[in-house]
Parts: structure tokens; C-alpha cells; sequence
């Protein structure tokens, strides 16, 4: 809503500015656009090997122990992504066995105040005593802050009041076993710990998804202590994977241009 005054309320000022100074999820340099095919994010890194672990326990999740990718889709089909670790920004030898989640919806995006777990509205939607708002097998939701946006004029400006972004959980993906990750309920690992991961997805109906990548290593937990963790590196790939009848499409366009080939040399 437009503001009119040029006091904003105490309790609004206080909150805008806290909420700057704590991480919140953000998708920058991580969205894979509209109807991506066979696109590769690489330089990118997540925090902590059991990110994604953690958040399939009773006490939920840390949302900011692994990364955030996006992407749109205009009509239904099916995507197939993988996650491959790598060295980039590593601060530890350790091996990281990457997993992911999907889900339809996307946190907060600016000019709105990001997505974080210590918002007022995050922790006033979760059970007492967990660990974030982070959820690795379910629906979850989270909240921002309050956020004022001024134009360059600070007299006047709009006020975004805080709300909750919801995540419908559509799938998930582990690389390794549970000796890596327990036995909770629901997971269900590669079976093999080489450091890279994928499934396909089908019939995903028209619109925003996020995919969350993080470690699956619940067992790494009393190694890695924080709250300075070590990073691990990762690429990320998603596609969209043609429909029966694209491809029959594609092949059709690509025997006429076979037969016309054809056709010429016999000229």
C-alpha cells in the first residue's frame, strides 16, 4: 500500500532493518528461466554435507544449509535434473553426497524482503523447538519481514507487509544409502555414493518450482558443528524432457529431411 506519512511505526523500522543483517533465500544467479533445456548451473556451493538430511527429521531444518535453484514451466511436462558434486569453493576434503528436493512455489523475491527461518511469521508457523522452517519430504512454508521500499525518496515509498511462501513437495533424490542418511521414513537413496544424483519428473503441471540441493550425510553432523560450516561444491542440470508427441515431431520433421536429401541426389 502507498505510504503517506513519512514516520513509519517503530516496531516496522525494527524489523525492516533486523531482517537485513540475516541470511534469506534467494535464487541470484541460480534460476534456470523459463522451459530450460538441458541447462547446467556450475560455480555454486552448498553449506554444511548434511543440509538436506537434517531437514528430514522431527526438528525440521536449517533453510539456508544447501541452495535454492528455480524455474518456470509454461505447459505440463516432465523434467529431468541432476546434481553433480564438484571442487569449486570447497573449504573441505570431505565428500559430499548430494540430494535434492522439488517443490512447486518460490520464496519471497524482491523488491519484497527474502524468505529466512527467523522471521516472526516463520517461527510462529512451525512446532516450538526445531531447527528451521526447512522441510526435505513434505510441504513447508516460510515468512519474510516487513519491507519498505522507498524509490530514493525516503517521504514516501510502499510498505510490503510480511507474509508466508508456501513449497509443495513434488519429489525428491539422494545419491548413496541410508548408512549415509538413517532410516527415516520416505527416503529413498541411488544406492550408489558417487557424488552425483538425478530423477525425472513427470506430468509437472504449468508454473514456478523450486528445487532445494543440499548434503545427505545426516551422520556428518558431530563433525561439522558450525555455526561456520564447510562448503562443498555442486552443478546442477535441469531439462525438459520433450512430450510423446514433440518427439514424434521432431522425427517426422527429421525424415522429410532425410527423404528431401534424398530426392537431390537422386536429381
Amino acid at each position: 500500500m502507498k505510504l503517506t506519512s513519512k514516520i513509519l511505526t517503530a516496531t516496522a523500522v525494527l524489523s525492516i532493518t533486523a531482517s537485513t543483517a540475516l541470511a534469506h533465500i534467494g535464487y541470484g544467479g541460480r534460476n534456470f528461466g523459463t522451459n530450460p533445456v538441458s541447462l547446467t548451473i556450475t560455480n555454486q556451493a552448498v553449506s554444511s554435507s548434511f543440509g538436506w538430511a537434517d531437514a528430514t527429521d522431527t526438528d525440521w531444518g536449517d533453510s539456508h544449509r544447501g541452495r535454492f535453484f528455480r524455474f518456470t514451466l509454461t505447459n505440463t511436462t516432465s523434467v529431468s535434473i541432476s546434481v553433480q558434486r564438484n571442487a569449486f569453493v570447497a573449504t573441505n576434503a570431505g565428500i559430499l553426497l548430494p540430494a535434492f528436493s522439488l517443490y512447486q512455489g518460490l520464496g519471497h523475491l524482491a523488491p519484497e524482503q527474502g524468505s529466512h527461518d527467523s522471521a516472526a511469521l516463520s517461527v510462529s508457523s512451525r512446532p516450538t523447538n526445531t531447527e528451521g522452517s526447512f522441510r526435505a519430504l513434505v510441504d513447508w512454508s516460510i515468512g519474510n519481514d516487513p519491507t519498505y521500499v522507498t524509490n530514493g525518496d525516503p517521504g514516501s515509498g510502499i510498505l510490503y507487509a510480511a507474509s508466508l511462501r508456501s513449497f509443495g513437495y513434488i519429489g525428491h533424490a539422494a545419491d548413496g544409502t541410508t548408512n549415509n542418511y538413517g532410516d527415516a521414513i520416505g527416503i529413498i537413496g541411488d544406492g550408489n555414493a558417487d557424488g552425483s544424483v538425478s530423477a525425472t519428473f513427470e506430468n509437472l503441471t504449468a508454473g514456478d518450482y523450486s528445487l532445494f540441493v543440499g548434503g545427505a550425510n545426516y551422520g556428518a553432523q558431530p563433525s561439522e558443528p558450525g555455526p561456520t560450516y564447510p562448503t562443498y561444491g555442486i552443478s546442477t542440470t535441469v531439462s525438459v524432457v520433450p512430450e510423446p508427441s514433440t518427439w514424434a515431431m521432431l522425427t517426422l520433421a527429421a525424415g522429410g529431411a532425410a527423404l528431401l536429401r534424398l530426392r537431390r541426389r537422386a536429381k
